[in-house]
C-alpha cells in the first residue's frame, strides 16, 4: 500500500493512496476514513517504510525538536525547503521520518513560521507573527465557544433543560439565515449530525423553541413583513348618489372584512340587482402597503390582514354602517336575463350582515319550497333562481360539490375541527353573482380602454395574472378580474381604483407602465403562492395535534385522484402508490397512523388489509 505525506490546507497530513488519477490521487486519511481528492502537486514526500512504525517516530522526533534553534536557522525574507531545512538542523542525509517530523512541527507553530504549504517555509516578521497571534486567539476563541455550544447542546439535550435563557440566541437567524461558521453554527449541525435529527428538532428539544407553531408563524413573519401604515379616512367626494337600498352581506361569523353586499329591487318587468363593493381604493395613500402585503393571510387560529384594523373599519360593510362603494347592477326580466348593467359609485346603509352559520340551516334545497320567516328569505331565494340560470349559461358548476372546508377552532391549545360540505345554495348564489360582478367589470374596463389585471386560464396552461384581456376557460367566461375583495386582495384594489376612474370618466387611473400596476402582475402569484404554502403548513400542523389530542391511530380515507388518499375528518392527504396496487377514485381504504412528528411535520402511514 503506497501511503504519502500531502499538504492539507494549513497542515500535513499522513494519507493512504486508493487511486491514481491524471491531474489528481484519492486519498484516505491515515486514522480516519475520510476521504478526499489531492492534486498532485499536494504531495511532499512518498513513505516506503511501514506505516505505523514510521508515525510513532515521527511523533517522537517532533517531542524532541527545538522551535527556538529553527528560528534562528530560518529568515525573514528567503524561503527554505524542508529538504534543506532538515540538512541544517539533522546533519548531512536526514531520513524521511525526520524530514516529515520537522514538516509537521513547523506547520503547527504558524505564527512563528510561514507556511507555503508545499514543503517551502520562511520565518515571519515581527508584525505578522502579531498579527498571527491575534488571528489565533480568535480562532480558540472561536474554538472554545464551540466547546462551550455543544457541552450546552449536550447537555440540555440529556437533561430537556432549556438554555435559552443562557445566551441570547436568535433562532430563526440561525436556522434559516445563519453565519455558517459561527461556532453556535458548527456546534449545533454536528450535534444534529451525530445525533441523526434535524437541527430544527435540536432546537425543540433543548428549549430554543418553546411554541413550534408560534416559531413557524414567527419565521414566516421574518421572511413577510408586513407594513401597517395608518391613513386618514378619505372625504366622501365625488360619490353621485347616496341610495337607499335594502343591502345585506353574507359570509360566516369571524369575517369583519366584509367586502360585498347585495341588494333587490323590484322594477315592472323583473328586478335590479346590486352587488356592492366596498371602497378602499378611493384612498390613493393605501396604496404602497396593499402592493407590499399583497394580500390577506388566514391560517389556523388567526390571520394577518393586508390592511391594519383602523383602515378596514373605514371601509368594511358592517351592520349598522352607512358606507362608500363600488356598484354594479344588473336589470333583469321575469326569467332572470340580463338586459342591462352598469357601475356607479354610491352611498349605502349596510342593513343587515347575514351568517352563514344561521343561514346554512334554513337556506337549502330541501327549504326552498317551503316558506320559513327566516331574514331576507325572499330576496335569497330570487338571487339563488338567478345564480342557477348564471350557473346553466356558463356551463360550468361553480362550485365543487365534493369539496370540504375544514374550520379550525382553537382554546388553549386545544384543537376543535368542524367540517362544512361546499355545494349548497348559499355557495352557489355568492360564487355565481361575485363571478358575475368580476367578469361584467372586465368587460366595461376592456371596452373603455381602461387596463386591468386579468385572471386568465388557457387549456393545458396554469391560471395566470396579465394585463391582455382573454378568456378564462376553467369559467367558461370570455373576461375575468378580481375586484370583489379590495379589502383582502392587492388585485381586487387596483381594480377597483380602474373601475372608480370608470365610472367618474377621469383619467386617474393607472397606466399600462405604471409601475404599481406591473409590481402587482408581477408579483402577486409568486407571494400569494407563499402564503398558501405557509397557510397549508400551519393547517397541517394543528391537524396532527388534533390526531395526537383525539389519540387517533387508525383512519379511513377516500381516494380522490390518482392515488392519492384524502383522510376522513381532517385536512390532510397522503399519497399511496409505492403502498398499494392502484384503486379506482371514491375507493375507501382504512390506514394505521404512527410516528406523528409534529417540528418536522410529518407521519407513517400503513394499509390496514381487510381480511374477512
Amino acid at each position: 500500500m503506497n501511503y504519502l505525506v500531502v499538504s492539507d490546507g494549513k497542515d500535513y497530513k499522513i494519507a493512504q493512496q486508493l487511486e491514481n488519477h491524471k491531474n489528481n490521487l484519492v486519498v484516505e486519511l491515515f486514522g480516519t476514513q475520510h476521504k478526499k481528492k489531492v492534486k498532485l502537486n499536494q504531495v511532499i514526500f512518498t513513505i516506503t517504510q511501514e506505516i505505523n512504525q514510521f508515525v510513532a517516530q515521527v511523533k517522537q522526533i517532533s517531542l524532541e525538536l527545538d522551535v527556538e534553534l529553527l528560528a534562528e536557522l530560518i529568515n525573514e525574507v528567503d524561503k527554505v525547503a524542508i529538504d534543506e531545512l532538515a540538512d541544517l538542523y539533522f546533519g548531512t542525509n536526514p531520513d524521511l521520518c525526520q524530514k516529515t517530523a520537522l514538516l509537521t512541527k513547523l506547520a503547527e507553530n504558524n505564527i512563528l513560521f510561514y507556511n507555503f504549504m508545499d514543503g517551502n517555509f520562511r520565518k515571519c516578521s515581527s508584525l505578522e507573527q502579531e498579527q498571527r497571534k491575534q488571528i489565533n486567539n480568535k480562532q480558540l476563541e472561536a474554538q472554545e465557544r464551540y466547546n462551550y455550544f455543544y457541552q450546552l447542546l449536550t447537555t440540555a439535550y440529556q437533561n430537556s433543560t432549556a438554555i435559552a435563557a443562557t445566551e441570547e440566541i436568535n433562532v430563526i437567524k440561525l436556522l434559516h439565515k445563519p453565519d455558517k461558521h459561527s461556532p453556535l453554527y458548527k456546534a449545533l449541525h454536528n450535534f444534529a449530525k451525530q445525533m441523526q435529527k434535524n437541527p430544527l428538532e435540536i432546537c425543540v428539544q433543548v428549549g430554543l423553541i418553546n411554541n413550534i407553531a408560534q416559531f413557524f408563524v414567527d419565521c414566516f413573519l421574518n421572511e413577510h413583513n408586513f407594513i401597517a401604515t395608518l391613513a386618514p379616512k378619505p372625504a366622501e367626494e365625488n360619490i353621485t348618489k347616496r341610495l337607499d337600498l335594502d343591502v345585506f352581506s353574507i359570509d360566516d361569523s369571524s369575517t369583519t372584512e366584509i367586502d360585498d353586499a347585495f341588494s333587490i329591487s323590484s322594477i315592472a318587468d323583473g328586478y335590479i340587482i346590486g352587488i356592492h363593493i366596498a371602497a378602499p381604493a378611493l384612498d390613493d395613500n393605501l396604496e404602497q402597503m396593499i402592493c407590499h402585503n399583497i394580500s390577506t393571510l388566514y391560517y389556523p387560529g388567526n390571520k394577518i390582514t393586508m390592511l391594519p384594523e383602523e383602515v378596514i373599519n373605514n371601509y368594511s360593510l358592517l351592520e349598522g354602517r352607512t358606507c362608500p362603494v363600488v356598484s354594479i347592477y344588473f336589470k333583469l326580466n321575469q326569467q332572470f336575463e340580463i338586459n342591462e348593467y352598469y357601475s356607479n359609485l354610491n352611498i349605502v346603509k349596510i342593513n343587515k350582515n347575514l351568517r352563514i352559520e344561521n343561514l346554512e340551516t334554513v337556506f337549502t334545497e330541501d327549504n326552498l319550497p317551503l316558506q320559513l320567516n327566516y331574514p331576507y328569505e325572499a330576496e335569497l331565494k330570487i338571487l339563488y333562481q338567478f345564480a342557477l340560470k348564471l350557473e346553466e349559461k356558463r356551463g360550468k358548476a361553480s362550485v365543487n360539490n365534493l369539496f370540504v372546508d375544514y374550520s379550525f377552532i382553537l382554546n388553549n391549545d386545544k384543537v376543535e375541527l368542524k367540517a362544512r360540505q361546499r355545494g349548497n345554495p348559499i355557495d352557489k348564489l355568492v360564487s355565481e353573482l361575485m363571478i358575475l360582478a368580476n367578469c361584467s367589470w372586465g368587460r366595461l374596463l376592456t371596452n373603455s380602454f381602461i387596463p386591468a389585471i386579468y385572471r386568465v386560464k388557457q387549456p393545458n396552461y396554469p391560471v395566470k395574472m396579465t394585463l391582455n384581456p382573454d378568456s378564462h376557460t376553467g369559467l367558461n367566461v370570455e373576461y375575468y378580474t378580481w375586484a370583489t375583495s379590495p379589502i383582502r386582495r392587492a388585485t381586487d384594489y387596483i381594480n377597483q381604483k380602474q373601475i372608480i376612474s370608470m365610472i367618474k370618466n377621469d383619467k386617474n387611473f393607472y397606466t399600462a407602465t405604471n409601475h404599481v400596476l406591473l409590481s402587482v402582475v408581477e408579483e402577486f402569484d409568486v407571494k400569494y403562492a407563499k402564503y398558501i404554502e405557509f397557510q397549508n403548513k400551519m393547517e397541517r400542523y394543528w391537524s396532527l395535534r388534533f390526531l395526537l389530542q383525539q389519540n387517533i391511530t387508525q383512519i379511513s380515507a377516500t381516494i380522490a385522484y390518482k392515488q392519492i388518499a384524502q383522510l376522513d375528518g381532517v385536512p390532510l392527504t397522503v399519497d399511496l402508490s409505492n403502498l398499494t396496487n392502484f384503486k379506482p377514485k371514491g375507493t375507501i381504504v382504512q390506514l394505521k397512523i404512527f410516528n406523528i412528528n409534529l417540528v418536522l411535520l410529518t407521519f407513517e402511514i400503513k394499509i390496514i388489509e381487510n381480511h374477512e
